[in-house]
């Protein structure tokens, strides 16, 4: 069985996708598996976490930039 399927990381997947991440599997072989999770999904899970109404987040390389200002 490919590391990919087990029960272990496909529960691990289905918690990161209800927390709202866009998460790729991609199975190299039977014991290898590598898991992307796009950068914009962090992006959004960051910004609806931060219930403060004036605020930006954005990525800047190597930061995830949160700003946030008054008025």
């Amino acid at each position: 069985m490919q590391v990919a399927k087990n029960s272990q990381v496909e529960k691990a997947l289905e918690r990161l996708r209800a927390m709202g991440l866009n998460v790729n599997v991609v199975g190299e072989g039977d014991d290898l598996a590598f898991i992307f999770i796009t950068l914009d999904s962090v992006l959004r899970l960051i910004s609806r976490q931060m219930k403060y109404p004036n605020k930006s987040v954005y990525f800047e390389a190597p930061f995830i930039v949160i700003k946030v200002w008054r008025g």
